[in-house]
């Protein structure tokens, strides 16, 4: 069951957001729900943490039975997937957003069943203007991305790989328009993070493991350290 239409404008309306990606086990969604976490990130494109609709669906519940009286949402990453296999998955599973992480078209967004985050992984030495010309052929699309997520470039992979995000370059972006930055991120350098690129939101995956499984004290330090970064910055900008 998803979190509502209610629930997911509050949570993307919300200043700042933390998103725990890659989960597998309902054990990690709940401590990830607990620790706070705005979005909590399912992958079903084929890939180490990949899981089953089903998998997805009883993370989420287990999330849902954790907390009250906080929403959080769910999201659902497709790496160059069709729209019916998106729609398919997201009926079985029960995420509230998608997060398509590939190669995927404007024109796409509009066969989505759900709001969209498009990532993007952009490859060294690329102008910002370029990637803000690129972003900018979405939001100019008939459905625009709910969100746009900068990542870190591994021509080996779309993503989860550990490899940091381009922070000045993402804060040429961030400076024209919201961003969620992903790539590298960790408990250690998250500060940093912010303090650079002054983003929407953050993303984790492999930087909240211990020997490539989830960890829940990695979750609860990575949320505790974006959430003081985010209120530092506020304070800064007031």
């Amino acid at each position: 069951m998803t979190a509502g239409i209610g629930h997911l404008r509050d949570v993307l309306e919300r200043k700042h957001l933390v998103k725990i990606d890659g989960i597998r086990e309902p054990r990690h969604a709940a401590a990830a729900a607990m620790a706070g976490a705005d979005l909590i990130g399912f992958i079903f494109a084929p890939a180490r943490r990949q899981v089953t609709p089903d998998t997805a669906a009883a993370c989420i519940a287990a999330a849902r039975a954790s907390v009250s009286g906080r929403a959080f949402a769910t999201v659902g990453v497709f790496v160059d997937a069709s729209a019916a296999e998106i729609r398919s998955i997201v009926a079985l599973s029960g995420v509230d957003l998608v997060q398509l992480h590939g190669d995927e078209t404007p024109e796409l967004l509009a066969d989505v069943p759900v709001p969209a985050f498009k990532a993007f992984r952009p490859q060294p030495g690329i102008a910002g203007a370029a990637l803000l010309s690129e972003i900018g052929r979405f939001d100019e699309a008939p459905k625009p991305p709910a969100g746009i997520l900068i990542d870190g470039y591994d021509p080996s992979a779309s993503g989860g790989t550990g490899t940091r995000a381009d922070w000045d370059l993402a804060a040429e972006v961030a400076a024209k328009r919201p961003i969620l930055v992903a790539g590298g991120l960790n408990p250690e350098n998250v500060r940093d993070a912010i303090r650079v690129v002054l983003p929407w939101g953050v993303d984790v995956s492999s930087g909240v493991e211990v020997d490539g499984v989830k960890d829940a004290a990695r979750i609860e330090a990575f949320i505790h350290a974006a959430r003081s970064a985010f209120r530092e910055q506020s304070d800064l900008r007031s």
